[in-house]
């Protein structure tokens, strides 16, 4: 077993990229060429960042960051079901579908945040859990192995899930767009019947699947581009974000006003009285404007 092998079995394999790598093995590679400072698994913290030490013989260093242990929420009302946060969630923890709600499987989720960033409705947020290590299904690995290998073994088998998954659905869609492609050409270069129905006009002419499939690639493209170039389209997803923010917003100054603290409470009730007197004076606008 070579060394960077040994490092990476060292990591929690939570992918978070604290570390500046995009992923634990990466970063193991790192610290085995020596291009890594040994203190920067924020979620292994002083334990791994001491097994490290050992491993490579070099003195102990603090942890650079250590991550407080806590699972993904998403807040299902406020949801729009972009599927930003399953594109980014390494271990396919999070589960819906295009403008769908979303929701975490918690016994799946590592912890590592990955998800929060690209949501843009801001509707995800970290729990703290009381757990010692994540994700939390991991007696799905190896019952034999401590609690903390074993939550590794099953975030890096879930890690590899989703990679050959992302390989897998890249393949297969290549392969859907070349016989797309290859139907499209055959198509265009299949002889027409025009002249031979004129010649016989009595002899109805042959069915060709291609030319019916031809046409239908046609109308759905031209739909395509008719959406594309919609003058409001933009206007349109723009008016839907600020939308589902705002209700976010709102949403969580409700929270806070009720779990907060003190300082939370008094900024959530200035931002409610605010939004409820914009909420009176649009109501007003539209019924002048009705009258």
């Amino acid at each position: 077993m070579d060394l960077s092998h040994r490092l990476d079995r060292l990591l929690p394999q939570t992918q978070c990229r604290e570390c500046g790598y995009q992923g634990c093995k990466p970063y193991a590679e790192a610290l085995a060429e020596g291009r890594a400072a040994i203190n920067l698994c924020a979620p292994g913290g002083e334990t791994v960042m001491l097994e490290i030490a050992t491993l490579l013989n070099q003195p102990p260093l603090a942890p650079a960051k250590i991550q407080e242990k806590a699972l993904a929420w998403i807040d299902e009302e406020t949801c729009i079901g972009c599927t930003a946060c399953i594109r980014a969630c390494p271990v396919d923890a999070i589960m819906g579908a295009s403008k769908l709600m979303h929701t975490v499987i918690s016994q799946e989720c590592t912890g590592c945040g990955l998800c929060v960033e690209p949501c843009p409705v801001d509707c995800i947020y970290m729990q703290p859990v009381q757990t010692d290590y994540l994700p939390q299904a991991r007696f799905l690995a190896n019952s034999e192995s401590m609690p903390r290998f074993a939550a590794a073994q099953h975030a890096r088998r879930r890690y590899d899930w989703h990679q050959e998954r992302k390989e897998r659905d890249a393949e297969e869609r290549h392969q859907y767009l070349a016989e797309r492609e290859a139907l499209a050409k055959a198509a265009q270069h299949t002889p027409s019947n025009t002249a031979l129905s004129e010649s016989t006009p009595k002899t109805q002419a042959s069915f060709n699947p291609a030319d019916l499939i031809a046409k239908a690639m046609a109308r759905a493209q031209a739909q395509q581009n008719q959406r594309v170039v919609s003058a409001n389209r933009e206007t349109y997803q723009a008016q839907q974000i600020e939308e589902a923010r705002e209700r976010a917003t709102y949403r969580r100054a409700q929270r806070d006003l009720k779990y907060g603290t003190q300082e939370e409470k008094e900024a959530a009730l200035a931002y409610l009285r605010q939004y409820k007197a914009e909420q009176e004076a649009k109501a007003e606008k539209s019924s002048n404007k009705a009258v």
